[in-house]
């Protein structure tokens, strides 16, 4: 019997940047349908291989090659298209077309990592379009319900950041883990990642301070913790004042608006953990997820105003109020098609199966009729 594959296999201890390189054009060709069977790394052995990844060596010189050289106007245009690509993510979610296509993208660039000829430059910047791309193919893998690919390509986007001395990517992606964490009712992992995140953001921008603060309120919410969430959320919003010329193009989504619906959500989560008094957390959640859940797909971010939409149609529920539920329901069945995210569309099967109880007699068939339809042909 062939050994068990696990998520932080070749990507444990020491390894030189060529041996990530190796690693990550391996795994990028291994075919999708293995990629869903790999099995998640237990979360003592993932925070091991998160913690060797972290102190990834840096590249640390030119690689002549034996093709032609590549050129600061090539890797323009590869920057663009990663930017590009994190839009369509906002837009249609981790989809099996979508994930497929980053895929081949991030395979490009480890071709020109490995086989090109490029100063040392060019090669720190081929390095962050390639955890770029890795970190999009975790986070669309993880959009997908695919948990142990998703740690595998974060993993990967560490080594690639690091190697890249881009700091801003490889607190990102431990945000990331903490937020994949809480959403798995994880909460102690959940807050040793946002730690870790806050820990590598201490000299960055105040955006990116914000950015590791959000991922940490979020971590404080699902470990129950209603004084730090507050404190978490604060200082989050505190830093995202100061934006500046030069912040990370990356978290050009990390605005007032997203802090309030990860907000929202949170304090949904909250309610859910404190049933002696969630009403107040609830009325205030319905507060901050109501406009992205209405004006989301008009502004470019679909995906989320469906998944803060089931956030809200789960607070709704919680207060025991099935006409908002149900315009609620009726709204996010509208928005389906467009979304290929499945763990949006998962989600919202949860949410459909316990609404349908609380609904009023006379809306519960049209609801959930529409519901199931918008699902059946997602």
């Amino acid at each position: 019997m062939s050994p068990e594959r696990t998520a932080t296999d070749d990507l444990v201890g020491r390894r030189s940047v060529a041996d990530v390189l190796a690693t990550a054009t391996a795994w990028t060709a291994t075919d999708p349908q293995e990629q869903a069977i790999l099995h998640p790394a237990g979360d003592s052995q993932l925070l091991s291989a998160v913690w060797d990844a972290t102190r990834q060596s840096p590249l640390r010189s030119a690689a002549p090659g034996t093709r032609e050289p590549v050129l600061p106007a090539f890797v323009d245009v590869l920057e663009g298209h990663l930017a590009r690509l994190r839009r369509l993510d906002d837009t249609a979610g981790g989809g099996t077309l979508s994930q497929r296509y980053v895929r081949t993208e991030l395979a490009g660039v480890l071709d020109l990592l490995r086989s090109g000829s490029y100063t040392t430059d060019i090669g720190t910047r081929l390095l962050a379009i390639a955890s770029g791309m890795a970190q999009l193919s975790g986070w669309m893998a993880f959009d997908a319900d695919l948990h142990a690919a998703a740690q595998r390509y974060q993993l990967l986007a560490i080594r690639l950041a690091r190697a890249a001395d881009d700091a801003t990517t490889v607190a990102n992606v431990l945000g990331m883990l903490a937020y994949q964490h809480a959403a798995a009712g994880k909460p102690a992992a959940a807050l040793r990642y946002a730690e870790a995140a806050v820990d590598h953001t201490a000299r960055s921008s105040p955006l990116v301070r914000a950015r590791a603060w959000g991922r940490m309120a979020t971590a404080h919410a699902a470990a129950g913790d209603i004084s730090a969430f507050r404190e978490a959320t604060d200082r989050c919003r505190a830093l995202l004042e100061h934006r500046r010329d030069d912040d990370p193009a990356s978290l050009y989504y990390f605005t007032a608006e997203q802090v309030s619906a990860e907000s929202g959500h949170a304090l949904v989560e909250l309610a859910a953990a404190n049933p002696t008094s969630p009403r107040r957390l609830l009325t205030e959640a319905t507060t901050l997820l109501t406009p992205l859940t209405d004006n989301g797909p008009a502004t470019g971010y679909p995906r989320s105003a469906l998944l803060h939409g089931i956030h809200l149609a789960h607070a709704q529920l919680l207060t025991r109020d099935p006409d908002a539920t149900a315009t609620t329901l009726l709204k996010l069945a509208d928005q389906v098609p467009d979304v290929q995210s499945i763990r949006c569309r998962n989600l919202l099967r949860q949410v459909r199966r316990s609404a349908g109880p609380r609904l009023r007699a006379q809306d519960r068939a049209r609801v959930l009729t529409a519901v199931d339809r918008a699902l059946s042909t997602a």
